[in-house]
Formats: C-alpha cells, sequence, structure tokens
C-alpha cells in the first residue's frame, strides 16, 4: 500500500501524462486532417512536443519506482530504509535528469511553434539564441547531475569506495538551471505581444491569442515553487519533504506540454463551430425551397445531411482554425 503522499504524487502524474497524450492526439489530428491543406501540417515543432512527451513518459515511471522504494512516506516508516532511501535519492537525481530535458524540448517545441507564426531575422535570432543557452544551461546541469557520485553506482551502494558532491552542490546547480528557465518562459510568454502589436485583428482575438499562448506560466509558477522547496531534497527526512518538490515539478512538465498543444488544439473547436453554421444554413435553405415549391404546387425534396461538412469550407475558414495561424495568413 502507497502512503497518502505517495498516491498523490502518482495521480497527479498520471492524470497530467493522460492529459497531455490526448492533447497531443488532437493536436495531430488538426495538423494532419485539417490545417495541411493550408500549409500548415505537420513540422517540427510537432514532432519536438511527442519527444517531450515521451521523456515524459519516462519521468512518470521514474517516479512510480521511486514511490515504490517509499517516496512519500516519513524515513522512520520505510520499511529496510537503510537499503531504500539511497535508491530514492538516486531516483531524485535521474528524476531531475529528466525533468530538464522534459523543459528544454518543450521550449524548443514552442519556440519553433512561435517561429511558424511569424518568421522574420530578428525574432529567430532572439529565440535561437534564448535556445542556445538554454541547451548550455541543460547540458551543464545534466553533467553535475551525471558525476553526483563517481563510480556513479555509489549513489545506490553508499558503502562503496568512491567520492560524491555535496547534495547543496548539486541543487545549486539546479537552482541556476530553473531560474534561467523562468527568464525564458516570462520571455516566450511576452512574445506573443510583440508579434500581435502591428497586426489589425480585433482586440478580443489579440487578447484570446495572448492568454493561450501564455499558458505556460503555469510552468513557471510550478518553477518558482519547485525553487522555494529544493533544500528539502537535502534533509534527514527528504523521502517526505520532497513531496512538495515534485508535485512542482511534475506540474511543470505536464503543465508545459499541455500549454504548448493548446494553441493548434483549440483549431477543433472552430471546426465544429463552421459544422454547425454549415448544417444550420443547409437546413433554412432547404426550407426556404420546401416553402417555395408549395406555393406553386410543386415538391421539392430535402437535401441529405452529410457528416463531411467540412469539405466545402472555404480555405479562409480552415485557416481561421488554428488562430495564430490565421494571424499569421492576414500579416
Amino acid at each position: 500500500m502507497y502512503s497518502p503522499g505517495g498516491s498523490g504524487l502518482l495521480a497527479e502524474g498520471y492524470i497530467l501524462l493522460i492529459l497531455s497524450f490526448g492533447l497531443i492526439v488532437l493536436r495531430g489530428y488538426v495538423r494532419l486532417y485539417i490545417t495541411a491543406r493550408n500549409g500548415q501540417g505537420w513540422r517540427w515543432d510537432d514532432t519536438t512536443i511527442v519527444i517531450a512527451w515521451i521523456f515524459y513518459l519516462v519521468e512518470i515511471v521514474i517516479l512510480h519506482i521511486k514511490v515504490d522504494f517509499g517516496a512519500g512516506r516519513h524515513v522512520y516508516d520505510i520499511p529496510h530504509a537503510d537499503i531504500m532511501t539511497p535508491r530514492i535519492r538516486t531516483c531524485n537525481i535521474f528524476y531531475e535528469i529528466n525533468c530538464v530535458i522534459v523543459t528544454l524540448i518543450t521550449k524548443i517545441s514552442i519556440s519553433m511553434y512561435i517561429l511558424r507564426i511569424r518568421d522574420d531575422k530578428q525574432l529567430r535570432r532572439l529565440l535561437w539564441t534564448l535556445m542556445a543557452l538554454m541547451t548550455m544551461a541543460t547540458i551543464a546541469t545534466i553533467g553535475v547531475l551525471g558525476s553526483t557520485c563517481i563510480p556513479m553506482r555509489k549513489l545506490w551502494e553508499p558503502n562503496i569506495p568512491g567520492k560524491c558532491l555535496d547534495l547543496k552542490t548539486i541543487y545549486n546547480v539546479a537552482y541556476v538551471q530553473s531560474a534561467f528557465t523562468i527568464v525564458i518562459d516570462l520571455g516566450l510568454s511576452l512574445v506573443p505581444v510583440y508579434i500581435l502589436w502591428d497586426i489589425k485583428i480585433a482586440r478580443p482575438k489579440k487578447i484570446f491569442i495572448c492568454t493561450l499562448t501564455s499558458l505556460g506560466l503555469i510552468a513557471t509558477v510550478s518553477n518558482a515553487i519547485w525553487n522555494a522547496f529544493t533544500e528539502t531534497l537535502a534533509s534527514r527526512d527528504f523521502t517526505y519533504n520532497q513531496i512538495a518538490v515534485t508535485v512542482a515539478a511534475t506540474l511543470e512538465m505536464g503543465a508545459g506540454i499541455i500549454a504548448a498543444c493548446i494553441p493548434t488544439c483549440v483549431g477543433i473547436l472552430r471546426i465544429n463551430r463552421l459544422k454547425t453554421q454549415h448544417s444550420t444554413g443547409h437546413l433554412h435553405s432547404s426550407r426556404v425551397r420546401l416553402h417555395g415549391s408549395r406555393s406553386i404546387g410543386v415538391s421539392t425534396p430535402t437535401p441529405l445531411a452529410t457528416n463531411k461538412t467540412y469539405d466545402t469550407l472555404k480555405d479562409d475558414d480552415a485557416t481561421d482554425m488554428v488562430p495564430l495561424s490565421y494571424v499569421s495568413s492576414k500579416d
């Protein structure tokens, strides 16, 4: 039986994993079957978010393993704590390595999506400079985390000969990487404002688009919470105290993937509205024709309904299914 803390960690992880998977499937449908005919088909931003989700799946597997070892319990409640606590600490190291990888790939995907909307030299240089700096910070973090103990086996077998870095040194490096990620998140959230500044579209639509692309700020808040509680990983009762850190890290990754998919997936709402409008229009025109035919004593059959209403949509309607692509087409 898992402790309440461990059960909560697993519940959060699997809920976000399923939600993000559903949105990725929906994103694929929109890209392959709706927007592809307007030059907005599957591209690298879609591929990279799928890769990020695969690493997120690995992250949930690591989370499940460390909960099996006793994460979420107080140290004194864990059977064979002298064996299990080094294993939990080892899982924490790999969990953090995977976390920075997921975060990096998600940010790269969002940057590619922004360049899909508006690809000018100034914006491209800005985004790729930020991504290059974040990549270097991520590689440095992985290097430090990967060399926590030499040999690495000493992580889960602390009694063998070798050396290990002080935990506070490791988490100080994580602080730097996390702070840099927060700056990147804020920058990516402000980019849509720059893109839409001179675009002539209705203000409500501008606000709607900026709101969608700023959902990544949820991940930013989670990252800040992660920073606030990171030092608990070096405490004596770290197996229990790490709950807040793990919740924040899992939310940061899951929310980042979900936020990256929503602006594309919202296009499905557009097509449903267009289907309803076209269906209503066909029904109205049928009634008009039927009414006119009765006035001269001639019967006119009512057109049959079709499930492929979207095949008759105009190009402008199809482009408008993804709000940001619509803006790009009008630029």
